[in-house]
């Protein structure tokens, strides 16, 4: 991945990142917040039921005060004083004195429980009423809930029992109001919160009602009153009500004994406000994220390319100078200021210059060090035939000056000597001649196999005969192994290279001719097993009239090198003392314009 989408890449996760996290802390943070004002809205709500029950409670008691005080009921308490009174003529007593007072349950009974008048059920004259009895003072028991029986069903109610003296016998009266939806509507409810009653199954107004009415029982709501009812404690939840999401708290409705539940009161809330809520924040942070991913894209293409061109730049000039192009400078307005990446394209550019300056002073010290080496050559191979002259001409003319009569004898000896070593001398300046006046080569395609197949059969009697035989190996790649070279430069080349072997395993051994190709690479190999080289031998091999045979002239390798070089290939040489000495070149398929390999001279073997 290029710098420029790794800049990219980062500045997008930080700006996504950031804006998630961030978004994240904010809906929890909207979360909590809703959760608490439910909380505080769940105990006010509580506490306004509780309000209303104590105030329904002592208006009930005020009413059933206002009843026992009425002429009716203490006439009906005179006349039935008497033990053979009959409570008939008071049947319906109780249904106009709760009419008038506006009761859904009124009561009137005998000490014993027993049901005079009932204005909710008249059938029930006559019918005992344990639970109203169970109480020793009812009055000082206040009003509380229970399930009230009607012809209907039953309903869960808010009663009050109220006890009253006639002439010599005491009378009870149970008044009460239903708690339904006229009781819900009182405390108010809205859309967003309000309060559900859940009653059990039979109930006369509804198993599940709201302000409004009776409504279906929502089944993600029946878990939550299940487990009220069977723990009689508080539970809460999350259900849908029309399709509209609620957090609801249930309560137990308890009534006089608190461990009996009578039904469930159920604070709802509404949660489409933090629903909404969260989607706000949710999309805010899309469009934040999306906006900030289009500036990243826009600051990481500023910073990439403020700081990715240069180190471009730089990564090419740096493939420039590998491949030997020492002048390659990077401009330095690339580097957009004075920050480091300018300080290292200017550490580059200083650096090519340096190198520039220790090439050329190599190369000058190189140039010296080969005319030294070429004139202490020279020097010697020139000194050998002198040193011959100089005595045969000494002694001509001391023959000369001596009137010798063996004058014509010295002289034609002398003459001879003389033409020997100036026909060396000759054969001296011609090698040197040869050597400086190598020919440029004429490029077309050489098939390599097919060269050093025809080189092979050319040695091949040389090598098998004579007292120390040596075996030819060949092992050429089935591929194409065609280059653009010269085909008599190569052959020299092959040919020095074989000779060289063949030199250097007197005692017999194996040569191994092979070629391989790899890519866009041909490879010749050229191998033998005589004693092998040295690495300071191995080093200076190709330098020169430098030679490790008694009468080699050292310029047999200089010339290969030579010829390789032109090729654009390289040549190197591998070797260990007693294992025998390989050389290998490598040849490039690539060709210039004019079907001259692509980059001559780039591929040089060591010491070139």
């Amino acid at each position: 991945m290029s710098l420029r989408w790794r800049l990219l890449v980062i500045f997008a996760t930080i700006v996504v990142g950031t804006v998630l996290l961030a978004s994240y802390v904010a809906s929890l943070g909207a979360r909590n917040a809703f959760q608490k004002f439910e909380a505080q809205q769940t105990i006010a709500i509580k506490g306004q039921v509780d309000q209303e029950i104590k105030l329904q409670g002592q208006a009930l008691a005020l009413i059933a005060q206002t009843i026992t005080r009425s002429e009716p009921v203490r006439a009906m308490a005179l006349a039935l004083s008497s033990p053979v009174a009959d409570p008939a003529p008071y049947l319906n007593l109780a249904g106009t004195l709760g009419s008038e007072q506006q009761l859904d349950y009124l009561d009137l009974l005998t000490q014993d429980g027993t049901i005079i008048s009932s204005a909710e059920w008249p059938a029930r004259f006559g019918v005992h009423q344990e639970w109203v009895t169970a109480t020793a003072n009812g009055q000082e028991q206040g009003a509380f809930l229970r399930e009230q029986e009607t012809a209907e069903g039953k309903n869960l109610a808010l009663v009050v029992v109220s006890q009253f003296r006639g002439a010599d016998r005491s009378f009870l009266i149970v008044a009460g109001r239903r708690i339904d939806s006229n009781f819900l509507r009182n405390l108010g409810s809205t859309e967003e919160t309000g309060l559900l009653l859940w009653q059990s199954a039979g109930s006369a107004s509804g198993q599940l009602q709201d302000s409004s009415g009776p409504i279906p029982m929502p089944d993600d709501l029946r878990p939550i009153v299940d487990q009220v009812r069977n723990r009689n404690e508080e539970a809460g939840g999350g259900i849908r009500l029309n399709g509209t999401p609620y957090s609801v708290h249930a309560i137990p409705l308890r009534g006089r004994d608190s461990g009996s539940g009578l039904g469930v009161l159920i604070i709802r809330t509404s949660q489409s406000a933090l629903i909404d809520l969260q989607h706000n924040i949710r999309n805010t942070a899309l469009l934040i994220a999306l906006g900030g991913v289009v500036l990243s894209i826009l600051a990481s293409g500023w910073w990439a390319g403020r700081i990715s061109r240069p180190i471009e730049e730089l990564s090419l000039a740096a493939e420039d100078v590998a491949a030997g192009n020492w002048e390659r400078k990077v401009a330095a307005d690339r580097a957009g200021g004075k920050d480091e990446v300018a300080r290292l394209v200017e550490s580059f550019n200083k650096m090519t210059g340096e190198l520039l300056l220790q090439r050329d002073r190599a190369l000058q010290a190189e140039r010296v060090a080969a005319w030294r080496e070429l004139a202490r050559r020279l020097a010697h191979e020139l000194k050998n035939p002198l040193f011959p002259l100089q005595i045969t001409v000494e002694n001509l003319i001391k023959a000369r000056q001596q009137n010798s009569s063996e004058f014509d004898e010295i002289f034609a000896e002398g003459t001879t000597t003389l033409l020997a070593e100036l026909s060396n001398l000759r054969k001296i300046i011609g090698r040197f001649s040869d050597f400086s006046k190598m020919p440029a080569p004429e490029f077309e395609q050489v098939d390599l196999n097919q060269l050093l197949g025809d080189i092979a059969k050319l040695f091949a009697p040389q090598l098998s005969s004579g007292a120390s035989p040596i075996q030819l190996e060949s092992r050429f790649a089935p591929d194409d192994t065609t280059i653009s070279g010269d085909p008599d430069l190569l052959r020299r080349a092959f040919e020095n290279l074989i000779l060289n072997a063949i030199d250097a395993m007197p005692a017999g051994g194996t040569l191994r001719i092979a070629t391989a190709t790899s890519n866009q690479t041909v490879v010749v190999e050229v191998s033998d097993t005589g004693a092998g080289l040295s690495e300071e031998e191995a080093a200076r091999v190709f330098t020169p009239y430098y030679t490790t045979k008694q009468h080699g002239s050292g310029l047999g390798l200089a010339i290969v090198q030579s010829v390789i070089s032109d090729h654009g290939a390289r040549i190197s040489v591998l070797s260990r003392p007693g294992k025998g000495t390989t050389f290998r070149i490598e040849f490039r398929r690539q060709t210039g314009n004019q079907g001259e390999p692509a980059a001559p001279g780039r591929m040089l073997g060591r010491n070139a």
